[in-house]
Parts: C-alpha cells; sequence; structure tokens
C-alpha cells in the first residue's frame, strides 16, 4: 500500500535578522497544506564552536516556533544546527523528506561565510 503524503514539509532557514514578523509574513502565503521545518544555524558571533553561539540560535529557534505557531502555521520540527548554514541545511536534507526550501537570511552576511553560494 502506497502512502500519501497530505502536507508538504518547508525547510526553513533562519538567519539573524528573520525575527517573527518577518518570518511569520515571509511564510504564511506558503502555508496551506505546508508544515515547516525550522534550521537555525548557530552562526559564529563569539568564536569557533562558542556556547554563547548555541545559545542565542536555540533562543532565536524558540521565537521562531512561537512566532509561526501563534500565527497558526504548523511547525514539524525545529532544528538547531551547524554554524555554516549550507552545511546544516544538507544535514536536514539528506536525513528529512523535504519539498521546499526557503533561505530567510541576509546575503551580506552570506556572502562572508560561503560567498559562492549567494547570488545578490
Amino acid at each position: 500500500m502506497q502512502m500519501i503524503k497530505s502536507k508538504r514539509n518547508v525547510l526553513v532557514i533562519l538567519g539573524h535578522e528573520a525575527d517573527g514578523p518577518v518570518l511569520v509574513d515571509a511564510l504564511r502565503p506558503r502555508a496551506v497544506e505546508t508544515g515547516f521545518t525550522l534550521l537555525v544555524p548557530a552562526t559564529s558571533l563569539h568564536g569557533a564552536d562558542s556556547p554563547a553561539d548555541w545559545a542565542d540560535a536555540l533562543d532565536r529557534a524558540e521565537r521562531g516556533t512561537e512566532a509561526l505557531r501563534q500565527a497558526g502555521l504548523e511547525v514539524v520540527e525545529t532544528i538547531v544546527g551547524d554554524a555554516d548554514f549550507a552545511a546544516a541545511a544538507g544535514d536536514v536534507l539528506h536525513s528529512r523528506e523535504i519539498d521546499d526550501v526557503v533561505v530567510l537570511v541576509d546575503p551580506e552576511a552570506a556572502l562572508s561565510v560561503r560567498p559562492a553560494l549567494v547570488a545578490v
């Protein structure tokens, strides 16, 4: 028996500048029959593998999840990932069934980390 998915799962990569209202406004048009997997990279602001960076990412993940749920959007999963957003996204894409990806990061900030992956 083949199982048919009833909802899409959209991976949302959440940068520092994407606060609650920005996040909700960006995702609301995609919300019909869609669940969202939030990925918050632990971006290095305080040095490599800094506990402060992981704590900041966890806080942003919790705020983003709460903002989406308060707006009536479905959050499938929230993940705090690697500081390298491309590596973090790759980890998620290889381990979960994802239908689409939305990247809500500042392109200028991403250029400093992975210039080959950013089109501005």
